[in-house]
């Protein structure tokens, strides 16, 4: 299955709202073909282009300036000595070289804006933008969450409460365990066990977190997925770097996403991990147990 339809199919499994911030994979596609249509119409052909890689009299330079709202992305063809090319066998240089330019052995320095390539680029930065805007609301979703679950395990594991013991772990072990420690709870059926109703509830939501970050880290993958994808087939495409312009171009757009589930997973591990009471609190001989 092509990654377009994977991505698709994907999408149904994430809320509602969030599916239209995932990356139009497809979209980006189609605008590919109209970058490689403007360089075939100015003679730079990707078997062209691929060739000034072994090629010693003339370079080939791709930038991406400008800024998120206007990417100027450009080529830049340099021919250290024009008069030693015979133009009649490099009929694309005829193209891309004034009819009024002197043949000299001076260095030629030829720029080509592409206005397609600009095009995809101010696309692919809105997407990631649009993306970016959804990560900010549901952040500050789950930060609300989360400190009303603190609030809640503050009464639950208070000393004189029965319902939790702990022990403590280290952020990553925290963030490894999630999964692990939802399903630990269905197979133990530990919330029929709790005495205080409140646990019940700080149960439920701490499950309902863990569900809902999941999902946040499958959105992230989506996107990250397809903006790494739609760049490599840019490069194959066009014979240019992309990947590597864009990444330096845009490099706080292309990590926002992870950024923001490290800060989440930290934010749970110092609100609501540390909470949990230690064994000298206790002394509960579950706590000390092995885990093997």
């Amino acid at each position: 299955m092509k990654f377009g339809k994977q991505m698709e199919t994907a999408a149904y499994n994430l809320p509602e709202n969030w599916r239209p911030h995932l990356i139009h994979y497809k979209t980006l596609k189609k605008s590919i073909r109209l970058v490689v249509d403007e360089l075939e119409s100015r003679g730079l052909s990707t078997e062209w282009i691929n060739t000034l890689d072994t090629e010693e009299a003339m370079k080939l330079d791709y930038t991406l300036s400008g800024d998120t709202g206007k990417p100027q992305p450009c080529i830049k063809i340099t021919i250290d000595d024009p008069a030693s090319i015979p133009l009649s066998g490099e009929p694309i240089l005829l193209k891309l070289i004034p009819m009024t330019q002197s043949i000299t052995t001076e260095p030629l320095s030829i720029k080509i804006e592409l206005v397609r390539d600009s095009e995809f680029f101010r696309l692919l930065l809105h997407e990631l933008s649009y993306a970016a805007a959804l990560h900010d609301t549901e952040k500050e979703r789950f930060l609300g969450i989360i400190d009303g679950l603190e609030n809640q395990l503050t009464v639950v594991a208070s000393p004189q409460k029965d319902d939790l013991c702990g022990r403590q772990q280290s952020s990553k072990t925290s963030q490894e365990q999630l999964e692990w420690f939802t399903q630990e709870l269905t197979r133990m059926k530990l919330a029929k066990k709790f005495i205080n109703k409140y646990s019940k509830v700080a149960l439920t939501q701490f499950l309902s977190i863990n569900a809902q970050l999941v999902q946040f880290k499958q959105f992230q993958t989506l996107n990250q997925t397809a903006m790494i994808k739609i760049l490599k087939k840019h490069d194959k495409r066009s014979g240019l770097c992309a990947t590597s312009e864009f990444s330096s171009f845009a490099k706080d757009n292309a990590v926002f996403i992870e950024s923001v589930l490290s800060g989440l997973f930290h934010t749970i591990q110092t609100k609501i991990i540390t909470i949990v009471p230690q064994p000298d609190d206790y002394d509960c001989p579950v706590c000390y147990s092995n885990n093997d």
